[in-house]
């Protein structure tokens, strides 16, 4: 009877996953169609709301196969279409700065919190929890005083900074080095280790799950940012992948394609990349 079971539940979480994976595998396999395939399935197209044309409107026919398989999309792309690089390395100079910035003050933040006995600590954890869980509108307007004040209105450092100082950082990476034994750090004291070297040979190694959680989930919020880049930035040349992606092909939907496929990508790879670090991570964090 448990066999059965488990092979029930296998056959449900296979056909639940497959619904998510079927509009990635459209758009990936779509992006290899001919023009004049694409004009066929997808040019006449409509607004839902446009109430003159009910009755004559018909549904898109996706096609999970292509009739013939061409790169004329991303020949167009990669070669044709100069601005979407530019807005490619936009993407990936943003995402990076956070996720770096991210890693780097989350796990000074975290190991402040597990290192220093104070009887404040957890008071100012407890403000960290509170600041994470307001939602994105809150901070949105402080946020952009604070830029205007410093003047880095319009230019990447006023995402990349609001974006950077994280308190969910803080709360992933404490989470993780809570687990490593304070008779650790009393040793390394004892053999004469500063904070410095036990940051740097104890606390970041023995966190190395932990980490790789973080880079995973910040690289995955920052690498589909929508609302900074259209408040903080007015020059279009600026913006990252995320915001343009749809105007960039100007109607033409195989050019869409292409751009997404590569969009999906870096964010694929390093999930499969840091996959089981990403999920001992998760892990370590729920259970302490």
């Amino acid at each position: 009877m448990s066999i059965i079971k488990d092979i029930v539940v296998k056959i449900f979480l296979i056909a639940f996953a497959f619904v998510y994976i079927i509009p990635l595998l459209i758009i990936f396999t779509n992006s290899f169609m001919t023009p004049g395939e694409i004009a066929r399935s997808y040019g006449d197209t409509h607004d839902f709301f446009d109430h003159e044309l009910i009755g004559q409107i018909s549904y898109v026919q996706y096609r999970l196969i292509p009739e013939r398989i061409s790169l004329n999309q991303y020949n167009t792309l990669l070669f044709r279409t100069p601005a979407y690089l530019d807005h490619f390395m936009n993407s990936i100079k943003l995402t990076l700065s956070v996720v770096a910035m991210h890693v780097v003050v989350g796990s000074l933040a975290a190991y402040g919190f597990t290192a220093w006995k104070s009887r404040f600590n957890e008071i100012i954890f407890c403000v960290c929890i509170i600041v994470m869980v307001l939602p994105f509108q809150a901070t949105l307007v402080p946020n952009f005083i604070m830029a205007d004040t410093l003047g880095i209105l319009n230019t990447h450092a006023s995402i990349i900074l609001p974006l950077g100082f994280s308190p969910f950082a803080v709360f992933v990476m404490r989470q993780s080095m809570k687990g490593i034994p304070a008779s650790i750090f009393e040793a390394a004291q004892i053999d004469g280790a500063n904070h410095f070297k036990q940051f740097i040979h104890i606390a970041l190694p023995m966190s190395k799950s932990g980490v790789a959680a973080l880079i995973i989930l910040t690289f995955a919020d920052s690498w589909a940012m929508v609302e900074h880049p259209m408040v903080f930035l007015r020059d279009n040349a600026l913006e990252p992948l995320s915001v343009v992606l749809y105007r960039l092909g100007q109607g033409d939907i195989g050019l869409i394609f292409a751009a997404s496929v590569f969009y999906m990508l870096p964010m694929v790879w390093i999930f499969l990349y840091g996959q089981e670090y990403f999920e001992q991570g998760v892990k370590l964090s729920a259970l302490r």
